[in-house]
Formats: structure tokens, sequence, C-alpha cells
């Protein structure tokens, strides 16, 4: 996705006409971040995807970041792009256009997944086209299965959760897959329908809650002094799937992936924000709620 943000005092309300102060273009979309971090964390990341040419700038920030972007299409008429409105505080409101996301067809995915092998780990957004069959497809190639179920869509409640090694939603993709508003039944529910898998419910600043069959974790989060928060929830995803998939236990990728999310938000952009291991390792060693600081602006 192409990432165009406008910076503005504060969000719009509905009605309202606001003047942006400054406004910048971005590589980013939900994958592509995702994959940037995993990488950075020091995964080996294979990355399928489609755009148009002015997309060529993400590929080159993908391989900057270490991913195979090999997969990557950039031939597609339009590009996929997002609005992103970021205020003084931080927070953020953002529409998308998937356009050639939605173009990725089965044959393509087909051939991507043949290459892949037993055990490893597969990561999809609700972005993605195609996802009930690529989900499917890749349960049974004994892949790891793994689902950002963002942005949240009516597509949610028909796919096959219970094919998943893992699900990992933010407060409203919990709302639009329970009807929960309370984060520990909304957890509940969602574990019964992954019952053999993890699922993760991110809080924004106040971390995040876990869930693998009898084992919940809570993670606190630590406090930042945000700046932009675009980019945050797949910082923490791209991280907590690197240390999972190197094996470490739950408890620590929860921290390492609350300690992404909260180092991206001290910096502005998406992509371009990721922290380095060093980084994150470092904040991830702090106890929960710690405030950290982050240099080089």
């Amino acid at each position: 996705m192409i990432d165009r943000v406008l910076r503005v005092a504060t969000l719009p309300r509905v009605g309202e006409t606001v003047v942006a102060l400054s406004s910048q273009s971005h590589a980013g979309g939900k994958g592509a971040n995702q994959a940037a971090a995993a990488a950075r964390y020091g995964a080996r990341v294979r990355m399928l995807g489609r755009t148009g040419s002015e997309g060529e700038k993400i590929v080159d920030a993908l391989r900057d970041a270490g991913v195979d972007s090999r997969s990557i299409s950039t031939t597609d008429a339009v590009s996929g792009n997002a609005t992103v409105i970021v205020s003084d505080l931080g927070e953020n409101a953002i529409v998308i256009s998937p356009e050639s996301n939605t173009r990725l067809s089965m044959r393509e995915i087909e051939s991507f997944l043949s290459l892949a092998r037993a055990g490893e780990c597969m990561l999809v957004q609700n972005e993605c086209s195609c996802l009930a069959e690529t989900i499917a497809l890749a349960s049974s190639l004994s892949l790891r299965v793994w689902l950002n179920a963002a942005p949240a869509g009516d597509l949610l409640r028909s796919l096959p959760l219970e094919q998943l090694c893992g699900l990992i939603v933010n407060e409203h993709e919990a709302f639009a897959l329970t009807g929960a508003s309370e984060p520990h039944r909304a957890l509940e529910l969602l574990a019964s329908r992954v019952p053999n898998g993890i699922v993760l419910l991110t809080l924004g600043a106040r971390g995040a809650l876990a869930a693998s069959g009898a084992q919940r974790i809570a993670h606190l989060g630590f406090v930042v002094d945000a700046i932009d928060t675009v980019g945050c929830g797949d910082a923490f995803v791209g991280v907590f799937l690197a240390s999972v998939q190197e094996g470490a236990p739950l408890e620590i990728a929860l921290a390492r992936a609350n300690a992404a999310g909260a180092l991206t938000a001290t910096r502005r952009g998406a992509m371009e924000s990721l922290p380095s291991r060093a980084e994150v390792d470092a904040a991830a060693a702090f106890p929960a709620g710690t405030r950290l600081v982050r240099g080089g602006g």
C-alpha cells in the first residue's frame, strides 16, 4: 500500500473540514510493514504481493529491510493506497483502497506456497484476496497459518478460524468477530474458535492479552511519548511472529512485540520507523509499564 500521510492538529469530526499541516507519501501496507518488522528482527521472510509501478519504492524498502521480495509484482494498473490522518497527539484515522491487493490470483498464491516447507509460518491479513482459500491451502500443506484480522469486516465471520495456528486482533476486530466489547470476554470467545492455536488481543497503549490452551497472559505494554501510532500494530505482529518462529516462550514474545509497537510510535512513518532487534530486546528487558525513550527523531 502507498501511505499518504496527512498531519493535522486534531482529527476531523463528522462533517468537519480541516487543513493539513503537512503531507507525505510512504511505503506501507499491513503485510509489507509486518514483513519488514519480522525481517528487521531477524526472521527469514518471503513476501507475495501485488502493486503498481509507484509501489516499486515499497519493494525497495522491503528489500532494504531484508525481505525476499522476488514474488512481488509491480505491474498492476493501480496500487493499493491508504490515506492516513495523524493528529498532534499521535492518534490516527485511516481509509484504505485495496486496489491491486484484490487482484492477486489463486494461481499466484498456489505457486508461492509450493515453495514453502511444512512447519513454516504463513501470515495473512484481512486485506488479502482469496483469504479463505489461502488459509485452507496453507493448512493442507502443514504450514503454521497466522491471521491478522485487520481491517475488520464482514468476511471475518466466515473464515475457517479453527484452521489457524494463531489469530491476532485489536479490540475493534475482536468485537466484529464476537460481539463482545469486554476484552477478556472477547479473548475467551475467540480462544474457543481457535482451539489449537494462540489468540492475541492488542489493546494499544494498554498492552496485549494472549490465550494459548489453558494459558492466559497479560502484558501491560510500555509507556512512550507517541509521535505517530501508524505502523505500531504491524511492528507488534512482525516481531511477535519472528519471536515465536525462533522458539521464544509466549510471555517473552509478547514483551518483545509490545516493545516493538511502543518504539515505533516514537518516530514518524510506518516502515521507516520500525525498531532494530537491538532496540526491541533492550526495551523488552524492562518491566511492563516502563517508560521508554528512543533516540533518532
